[in-house]
């Protein structure tokens, strides 16, 4: 599902600065929570202190929940991080 920005009911993380909205977030078959935030590539390293809190939240869930941001338009990478974390 499209997470949209500043909605009551829209998905955030906390970043230093402001919140920040993935673009989007599903729940698997097996219960388990994905966040997905596309960048370009050429934006990919202003999203360093997003992967780097997605991953916090990542790993403080208890493997309930999975972030990924792939670099550009990379469909693979969304479904190895599935697979490995499944």
């Amino acid at each position: 599902m499209r997470n949209l920005s500043r909605k009551a009911s829209s998905f955030r993380l906390q970043t230093s600065t402001d919140w920040f909205y993935p673009d989007f977030i599903c729940q698997l078959a097996d219960g388990r929570v994905l966040v997905v935030e596309f960048k370009g590539e050429h934006l990919w390293t202003e999203g360093e202190e997003k992967r780097a809190v997605g991953a916090v939240w990542e790993s403080r869930s208890a493997g309930r929940c999975l972030f990924i941001m792939p670099k550009g338009p990379d469909l693979e990478a969304i479904k190895s991080k599935i697979k490995t974390t499944n």
